[in-house]
This record gives structure tokens, sequence and C-alpha cells, in this order.
């Protein structure tokens, strides 16, 4: 299939223009919605900027036995069982228990758990994996196995490895033919050596940490960008701004903690690096020396309170 190139954006292939997919950024995800098109026909509805026509995802209702399945055009990573991609996140209704919900999240980052729409999401790069993935909750559920990484990355290997769904997944279809192509439709669940050494080289702390920081950065760009949508007196549900309220809490916290507590080398060349800090202001890019004990935030102080407790 032919792929177009513009301003380092994929266009849609000629047979799936009707549904116009908008302009993808990365080939696996834009391959993925492709033949998702080809295969069920035009998306339920796909999330693109009206301007630039750039595709952030395509969703499916109702297909393959999964009650929805979207694909986001991301360049995301996870790293067990193997380094793969992660692009594809195929979803069905049920309840999880609050005693499991713990443990699943244990067992794999890639399961994700909507308690409030009892929502249960496998994120990986195939509808094989997020099947097996979903199976595999509802077998915790169900009290078949226990949650546990080990046998979660068991059936995963199963599939990659050996082509074998074990155990069965009775409610998926496959209409894909993934498990008939395994070579071609695990490309993306199992990376090559070279990228596994690119991966593990940026899971040390701080490119970690700047990976994640990049995530939320794109996250709340793209949730403000939202709010200027909408009408200065619509209310939001109380969920998203009380979560909001409590995610906003957690990055002072560490924002305190990154900029004022461990920024050591950036203290050194002030006369008293240990009674001063540096404060870059959006109106004035110089640094100015001040004195800790009126900048620093109350949390930053507290903890050095609790680490010089005798």
């Amino acid at each position: 299939m032919d792929v177009f190139q513009s301003d380092n954006m994929l266009e849609p292939a000629p047979e799936t223009r009707e549904f116009d997919l908008g302009n993808w950024i990365y080939e696996g995800p834009r391959d993925m919605a492709v033949n998702l098109s080809e295969k069920f026909g035009k998306p339920t509805y796909v999330e693109k900027n009206p301007a630039s026509n750039e595709a952030y995802s395509a969703t499916w209702l109702n297909i393959d036995g999964f009650d929805k399945v979207r694909v986001v055009d991301s360049n995301t990573n996870k790293l067990h069982p193997y380094p793969a991609k992660v692009f594809v996140e195929a979803s069905l209704y049920f309840t999880v228990p609050p005693k499991l919900v713990g443990p699943l999240k244990a067992s794999s980052p890639t399961i994700l758990l909507d308690e409030l729409n009892q929502l249960v999401t496998g994120r990986c790069a195939s509808l094989s994996i997020s099947a097996a993935t979903l199976q595999f909750v509802i077998d915790c559920v169900n009290g078949y196995t226990k949650p546990s990484r080990q046998e979660y990355d068991r059936r995963i290997k199963r599939i990659i490895d050996d082509n074998r769904v074990d155990p069965s997944i009775p409610w998926w279809n496959d209409e894909m033919n993934e498990m008939g192509d395994s070579e071609k439709s695990f490309k993306n669940e199992k990376l090559s050596e070279g990228l596994q050494v690119v991966i593990k080289d940026g899971h040390t702390d701080v490119p970690s940490a700047k990976r994640q920081m990049k995530k939320i950065q794109e996250d709340v760009i793209d949730m403000y960008n939202s709010l200027l949508s909408k009408n200065e007196e619509e209310s939001l549900p109380s969920w998203w701004t009380n979560k909001l309220a409590v995610a906003a809490a957690y990055l002072n916290s560490l924002r305190d903690y990154i900029v004022y507590e461990t920024n050591e080398g950036a203290t050194q060349d002030v006369d008293d690096a240990s009674s001063s800090l540096l404060v870059f202001r959006d109106d004035d890019p110089a640094v100015v020396p001040v004195d800790n004990s009126d900048m620093l935030p109350p949390s930053v102080l507290q903890a050095r309170e609790q680490n010089n407790a005798p």
C-alpha cells in the first residue's frame, strides 16, 4: 500500500480517503487504522485537528468482539514482556472488584481500569495482545487465575513466540487474522535488539522523568486547548475537577522538590550556595540569588525538617 508524505505526516491511502482518516505522524498506528478501515469500514469517529487535518486517533465501536477499539497516533513504548510499541487501545465493559484493581495494575501497565465507567482496556500494538490482556483480567475477576506479572507475561509470550493463544479467548473473533500472519501482526510487539538498547538506555531515572514530563506537557496542552473551546460558564464533571486538583497538588509538590531541593548545580556560582537559591522569572531570565527561608515552598521546608529531625 502506498504511503504519501506531506509535511512529515502520512496521508490516508487512496482506498480510505473517503473516510478522511486525516494525516498521521507514525507509520505503525497509521497502518493499523487503514487496515481496520478496510476490514470494518468507516471509524465511528476520528479525532483530528480541523486546521491541519492532523489525526490524533480513530475509534471503532463493536468490532471483532471488542466494545471499543481506539488507534492512537503515538510512539509510546512498553518494556515487558518485550520492548514494544503501544498504539492500540481495545476495551470491554465489565466490572472489576476494587480489591483486584491494584494487583492488576501491578501485573502490567498496559492494563487500564476505568472504574467509573466500568471500562477495561488493553493497550498494545495488536488486537491479539489486547485481547489476551483483557482475557487475563477476565480470568482474574472470575477467579481462574491470580493477577501477577509472571502469568500475564507467560500468556503474551505464548502468542508472540509460539503463535498460540493460551488460554483461549472465546469472545474474540480474530477477524483481522492476526494469528494467521503472526510475523506481520506482531512486528511491533517485539522490537529488534537495537531498539531494545535505546529503550533500556532511556529507562534510567532522569531520561525516564524527562519523557514523562514531555507526556504530561502534551496532555496539559491538549486539555487546555479543549477548555479554550468551551463556554466560560460551562460546568465540568466533579470527578474531573477533583482529579485535576489532586494532579495539580502532586505536580506542585514534585516541582518544589526537583527545583528547590535537588538543583545543587544551579547554585554553585552563588557566593553562599547553602543559603541561596536561583529564581528564573518569566519577565527576566537573569539569575537572581534569594534567601531560601523566604522562597522555599512549605512542602520543601517540611521535608527538610523531617530529614534533619534526630
